[in-house]
C-alpha cells in the first residue's frame, strides 16, 4: 500500500510539482518536477494557453492519476486574521468566528468561504498553558476566486482534492523538518521569494500567526537589470544569477521595507521578538540572499542544524508543503507533533456551503421534476414513432452513399458525376504543380533560397510567401551579424533585386534573432 500526494505550485514563470510517497512500511520518496513558463508575452499569460502547458507538463511526468492533487491560493487573494477568544470550545468558536470576521472584511459574508484553525495553546517553560483563551487563524476566501481557480483546474483536466494557502504550505515544511529531528526554531519568519510575489509566514511559538503576500518578486529585479544594461529579459535573468546580493541591494529595499513593517507590527502587538529567518523560493538562488535578508531584518539565518540545509528544497518549498497535506497523506508525525495537523481546505468549505444551499432548493426541484416526467412520457411515444421512420430513411441513404463512394472514393458526396471528376482532376494538378519544375513554384523558391544562404550560418524559415516575383520570408538565426551576412549575400546576386531586412528582433529563447527578408526575383 502506498500513500501518494502531488503538490502543485502554479507560478507566473514556472510550474512546480512535488510527488510525495509513503509506503506502508514508512519508507518515503520525494520527486521534484519543474517546467519553465515563457514570460513577457501576452499570449503566454492566457488561461487557455497556460492550462494547455499544465496538461502537457502533467502528462509528460505521469502525474495524472499518481495521487491526490493539492493546490493553493496566494495569500493576496485571501483575507487572513489571527483572532483571540476567551474560550476554547470548538462548537462555540464555529458559531462566533463568522460574525467576528464579517466586521473585518470588505465583502458580504455570503460571498466568501470562511475557514478557521484553532492554534495550539501557548505553553510555558513549566509545561502549563499560558492562558485559558484561544487563538484562531481565520481566513476568508472570495467564492469567485475559488470558482476561478476550479475552472482553471478543470480546463487542465484536474480536480484537486484540497485547496489551501501558499503561506500554510511553508509552515507545513517547517513542521515536517521538526518531526524529522531537526532543531527548527519556534520563532521564525519564512520568506518565499517568487517571480512576481513574496510570501511571508510568521511562526511564533511553533504556530503560524501571520500570512501575507508582498507584491515584489524576482522579476522586478530582472526588469531593473534589463533597463540598466539595455538588454533582453532573458539576458538580464542570466546576469542576475551571476551577481552577488550586495550589487543589487538598492533594488531589494522595497520588499525589505514591507517585510520590516509586517515584522514590527506583529512584534509590537505581542511584545516579543522573532529570532530566525528562512528564505526559500526560486528567488533565493540569488547569491547570499538568505544571509543578507536575515541581517537586514535583524534575524539569524537558519542553517543545516535547524534542518534547512542543502537537502531542503528551497525552490520547491511551497509545492513540497502542499504534497504533505495532512488530510491526504496522513503523516506519521500528526499524532506526535502539536500543530502538525493545522491545515486549511477551501474546497471542502465551499462544498459544505453549497450543500446547505442545495438543501433549501431540493423540494422545488422535486416538484418541477414531477411535472417534467409526465411531459417526457407523453413525448416519448411520439418520438419513438418518428425515430423508426427516420432510421428507415437513413438506412436507405447510407446504402446509396456507400455505392457512390465505391465509384468516386471515400468522402465524396452525392452530386453530378462530371463535377466530381473535374474536382478530382484539379486536385491532382495542384499536387503536381508543387513539384513541377517548368514553373516558378514553392520548391524552386526554396532551392533558390538555400543556394544563396552563406555557408556556416543557420537559417530557420518560419514563413515563406511568394507573390509573383516578390518573395517574403520570416526566419530566425543566431546573431544580428548573421542577419547582415544573409542580406549581403542575397544583395550580391544579380537575379535578386530590392533585397531588404526588416523587423529584426531578439527571440523568446537564447541565441535567437527573428527577422523578415524581402526580395524580388528576376525570372528568365
Amino acid at each position: 500500500m502506498i500513500a501518494e500526494c502531488v503538490g502543485l505550485d502554479i507560478g507566473q514563470t514556472a510550474f512546480k510539482a512535488v510527488r510525495f510517497r509513503r509506503r506502508l512500511s514508512g519508507r518515503e520518496s520525494v520527486e521534484y518536477f519543474h517546467l519553465p513558463v515563457p514570460y513577457g508575452r501576452p499570449e503566454q499569460m492566457e488561461p487557455a494557453h497556460r492550462a494547455g502547458m499544465l496538461r502537457d507538463f502533467l502528462w509528460q511526468h505521469g502525474l495524472y492519476g499518481s495521487g491526490e492533487i493539492v493546490t493553493a491560493l496566494p495569500c493576496q487573494d485571501v483575507f487572513v486574521r489571527t483572532l483571540s477568544f476567551p474560550f476554547r470550545d470548538a462548537s462555540k468558536l464555529a458559531q462566533v468566528v463568522p460574525f467576528e470576521m464579517e466586521n473585518l472584511i470588505p465583502m458580504p459574508l455570503e460571498d466568501v468561504t470562511v475557514g478557521s484553525l484553532l492554534l495550539p495553546a501557548r505553553v510555558s517553560q513549566e509545561g502549563t498553558a499560558k492562558a485559558k483563551g484561544s487563538d484562531v487563524l481565520v481566513t476568508a476566501a472570495p467564492k469567485e476566486k475559488i470558482a476561478e481557480h476550479m475552472r482553471f483546474m478543470a480546463s487542465a483536466d484536474l480536480n484537486p482534492s484540497a485547496i489551501t494557502i501558499d503561506g500554510m504550505a511553508l509552515f507545513s515544511v517547517s513542521q515536517f523538518l521538526k518531526e524529522e529531528g531537526a532543531q527548527v526554531p519556534g520563532d521564525m519568519a519564512i520568506i518565499d521569494v517568487g517571480a512576481s510575489k513574496t510570501t511571508l509566514c510568521l511562526v511564533h511559538e511553533g504556530r503560524p500567526v501571520l500570512l501575507r503576500t508582498v507584491q515584489w518578486g524576482g522579476n522586478h529585479l530582472t526588469h531593473a537589470l534589463a533597463v540598466r544594461h539595455a538588454c533582453s529579459f532573458a539576458e538580464a535573468e542570466r546576469r542576475k544569477r551571476a551577481l552577488a546580493v550586495k550589487e543589487v541591494d538598492a533594488w531589494l529595499e522595497p520588499v525589505l521595507k514591507e517585510l520590516r513593517v509586517s515584522l514590527h507590527a506583529y512584534e509590537g502587538s505581542v511584545h516579543q521578538r522573532l529570532t530566525h529567518c528562512w528564505v526559500s523560493g526560486g528567488g533565493s538562488k540569488l547569491k547570499e540572499l538568505s544571509g543578507y535578508m536575515a541581517h537586514q531584518l535583524g534575524l539569524q539565518p537558519v542553517g543545516p542544524r535547524q534542518g534547512f540545509g542543502s537537502s531542503c528544497p528551497r525552490a520547491f518549498s511551497i509545492a513540497f508543503g502542499l504534497s504533505i497535506h495532512p488530510n491526504i497523506v496522513r503523516p506519521r508525525w500528526k499524532s506526535r507533533l502539536a500543530g502538525s495537523g493545522l491545515v486549511l481546505d477551501f474546497k471542502a468549505g465551499s462544498q459544505d456551503a453549497s450543500a446547505t444551499g442545495e438543501t433549501s432548493k431540493q423540494d422545488r426541484r422535486l416538484a418541477l421534476w414531477g411535472g417534467l416526467i409526465l411531459a417526457v412520457l407523453g413525448l416519448m411515444d411520439l418520438s419513438t414513432r418518428v425515430m423508426l421512420k427516420d432510421s428507415t430513411v437513413k438506412e436507405l441513404k447510407r446504402g446509396l452513399q456507400a455505392q457512390y463512394e465505391q465509384t468516386f472514393g471515400p468522402g465524396a458526396s452525392s452530386g453530378e458525376e462530371l463535377d466530381q471528376a473535374r474536382y478530382r482532376t484539379s486536385q491532382i494538378e495542384k499536387g503536381l504543380a508543387v513539384v513541377d519544375g517548368s514553373r516558378y513554384n514553392v520548391l524552386a523558391s526554396l532551392a533558390e533560397l538555400v543556394k544563396h544562404v552563406p555557408p556556416g550560418i543557420p537559417l530557420k524559415v518560419r514563413e515563406l510567401t511568394i507573390d509573383g516575383a516578390s518573395i517574403h520570408l520570416e526566419g530566425e538565426t543566431t546573431t544580428f551579424d548573421a542577419v547582415e551576412k544573409i542580406k549581403q549575400a542575397f544583395a550580391a546576386v544579380e537575379t535578386l533585386h530590392d533585397v531588404s531586412i526588416s523587423d529584426t528582433r531578439v527571440g523568446a529563447v537564447p541565441n535567437q534573432v527573428v527577422f523578415r527578408l524581402t526580395y524580388t526575383v528576376q525570372r528568365p
